[in-house]
C-alpha cells in the first residue's frame, strides 16, 4: 500500500477520533509493521498489541476501494 491508497482508505474507513497520518508517520509505521511481520512468530503480548494497533492505523488488509464500488 502506498500513501495515496492510505489517504483514500482513511477517507472511507476513518472514524471519529482517528488521526490521519502524515506521509512520514505513514512510512515509519508501515516499516514497523513490515518488520514485525518478518519476525518469528508467535508474538508476545506487547508485539501482538502493537501489530493490531499498526494494522488498524494503516487499514491493513482492508478491501481496495475499487472492490467496494458497484459497477454498472
Amino acid at each position: 500500500m502506498d500513501f495515496r491508497e492510505y489517504l483514500e482508505l482513511f477517507e472511507y474507513f476513518g472514524r471519529g477520533g482517528m488521526v490521519r497520518l502524515s506521509r512520514a508517520e505513514f512510512e515509519a509505521q508501515r516499516a514497523e509493521l513490515e518488520g514485525l511481520l518478518r519476525q518469528q512468530q508467535p508474538f508476545d503480548r506487547e508485539q501482538l498489541a502493537r501489530l493490531v494497533a499498526l494494522r488498524t492505523a494503516l487499514f491493513h488488509e482492508r478491501p481496495k476501494l475499487e472492490q467496494l464500488v458497484r459497477r454498472g
